[in-house]
């Protein structure tokens, strides 16, 4: 048996730095674009490939060629088969076609999050106009894999909310955290709806709604709040809130605070000023240390504000820990969304150079959008070089309401944007319906790209494959190179996004224990790799598993279902 030599490179990993890039604010309501040679394609490039059918304000991947759109009650051009405005789609990848789903509750500005079994849950949302689209405000949505449509449970969650952030926990369910009782521009007193929710109810009886004083601290600035699990191995349910500048790590098992870190300098991060954050990745080699980084935002609610142009690193195990901080590359973005490349990387995609998350002020020739000075290009953020290379610009303006999500094919697709207060097409920044898949550099790299043949036996993506915590799993993968490869291997959580916060999005390296050649067939190799610990570090519920080679992601991730039995 062949044995070929894997440089695994967990820690400090990627095999490329980048050179830090300051790009200048440009005048009010000029668009914010990368001037760089692009001709070999080695900033990435970007398509426009399809209509979304309903403006995307939040997107999940549902499946590995699947994404449902969630919009809002209003009359978009995608009809359901009753005739009215369809507020939800399926978009099919390769086909780039959507489908109406059938949503009767107003899903405006809610959340979701995955069971440990795999269903999507959404929750949360605004009031009804009329009897064709009720209110959403205590409606629980599930979506229904088998007959890929949402059932709708409206009056279940025992109070309203509007702008929560859900996450799963370790033990599958879903905590459904903060927001607001009802419509407003930003969070005030009388709305404010400090607790917490958990679905399932542990009781099995009924959802029942829990104090979260940390969130009656942080107004006005605290809808969506940022939330991470922190992994640990003490089997703790340890959270990390972030709302306005404030953050803490807090026990829900024994319903504390634990440690309150310090204030994040800079400007405000929470909606209506919104930042985004993403924990960096986690890697057995340092026992999946956790750090969060916090990035954009802006410093005050006015229109002509220019966006916070800096990011917070905090490592939250790290005693006394501090925010050690960044320019954000040079550019102020307000709304920005931060996704996850599969070789560890982070893109840093949309948002304005100016102003705050909100619908746009009055009507006709006077109306004023209160963002501006669209950011054309994303940033590809080195996590462990710490720097930052701004990429291909695109041409569309992604503002309020706007979503990126990580595709399995190791592309990006970005959509959505709608700052206004129903479908208008004749703006400066127009409802958007346009579906852009943007193609990372490493898409362009000559080094040959892995394709995973089968996981435990099972041929990739034909279904969720059952895969349990700490198990060492066998890959077969073909690679047509005349070199020996370096090859890498990770977890990734996608996410639920929507409004610059992706609800559990999470990227784990995992432990590649033994590997050879495969001697039946010509190009074939066969990994076994170690799955994590405990689901503290990554939750359960639908993941993807990618290799990757020197920094050239596989053809595809395979999907799995990571469980705890």
């Amino acid at each position: 048996m062949n044995v070929i030599f894997l440089f695994i490179f967990l820690v400090g990993g990627l095999n490329f730095f980048y050179e830090q890039i300051k790009v200048n604010a440009l005048p009010a309501s000029s668009p914010l674009r990368a001037r760089q040679d692009n001709s070999d394609n080695s900033l990435g490039t970007w398509k426009i490939v399809g209509d979304s059918g309903v403006s995307a304000m939040h997107a999940v991947l549902i499946a590995p060629r699947k994404v449902i759109f969630i919009d809002r009650l209003e009359q978009n051009h995608l009809k359901r088969p009753d005739g009215l405005a369809a507020i939800s789609s399926e978009y099919d990848l390769d086909t780039n076609q959507a489908r109406p789903l059938t949503v009767y509750t107003n899903t405006f500005c809610s959340a979701g999050s995955f069971l440990a079994n795999g269903t999507l849950i959404e929750a949360g949302g605004s009031g009804g106009d009329d009897l064709n689209y009720r209110s959403g405000l205590q409606t629980l949505r599930i979506y229904d894999q088998g007959k890929g449509d949402w059932i709708e449970l409206e009056g279940v969650l025992p109070s309203n909310r509007w702008y929560p952030t859900m996450i799963t926990l370790p033990d599958g369910n879903i905590l459904i955290l903060g927001g607001s009782t009802g419509s407003t521009g930003v969070n005030k007193l009388e709305i404010n709806n400090p607790t917490y929710t958990i679905y399932p109810p542990p009781s099995g009886v009924f959802m029942q709604d829990y104090n979260f004083d940390f969130l009656a601290t942080t107004l006005p600035y605290n809808l969506y709040p940022m939330l991470h699990l922190i992994p640990n191995y003490e089997g703790k349910t340890l959270l990390f809130v972030l709302a306005s500048k404030q953050a803490i790590a807090y026990d829900l098992g024994i319903g504390k605070t634990v440690i309150t870190y310090p204030d994040l300098p800079g400007g405000f991060r929470s909606y209506p000023l919104t930042g985004t954050s993403i924990m960096l990745p986690l890697s057995p080699t340092d026992y999946y240390n956790p750090t969060v980084m916090v990035c954009g935002g802006n410093k005050a609610q006015e229109i002509t504000s220019v966006s916070e142009a800096t990011c917070g690193r905090l490592d939250l195990n790290k005693p006394n820990a501090q925010w050690e901080m960044d320019n954000f590359g040079g550019t102020p973005r307000v709304m920005p969304d931060a996704v996850y490349l599969v070789d560890g990387s982070i893109m840093f995609v949309n948002g304005g150079g100016s102003g705050y998350a909100g619908l746009r002020k009055g009507k006709g020739a006077n109306a004023l959008f209160v963002a501006n000075d669209p950011v054309l290009f994303p940033y590809l953020y080195d996590p462990f070089a710490k720097t930052y290379k701004a990429l291909a610009s695109s041409t569309i303006p992604r503002m309020y309401h706007s979503i990126a999500t990580l595709l399995p094919d190791g592309s990006v697709l970005v959509s959505g944007s709608n700052p206004s207060n129903a479908v208008t097409l004749d703006v400066k920044f127009p409802t958007e319906y346009r579906v852009e898949i943007f193609y990372p550099p490493y898409l362009y790299s000559t080094i040959p790209r892995p394709t995973i043949l089968s996981l435990e036996s099972f041929p990739i993506n034909q279904q969720r494959i059952k895969v349990f915590y700490n198990q060492v799993i066998t890959l077969v993968i073909q690679l047509k190179s005349t070199d020996p490869p370096s090859l890498k291997a990770t977890i990734i959580h996608h996410g639920f996004v929507t409004h610059s916060t992706n609800m559990n999005q999470r990227y784990v390296y995992l432990d590649i224990e033994d590997s050879y050649v495969d001697k039946s067939a010509s190009d074939q190799y066969i990994l076994t790799l170690r799955l994590p610990p405990n689901p503290t570090i990554i939750a359960p519920g639908p993941h993807y598993i990618y290799i990757f080679n020197y920094d050239a992601p596989c053809v595809s991730g395979v999907e799995v279902l990571l469980n705890s039995q």
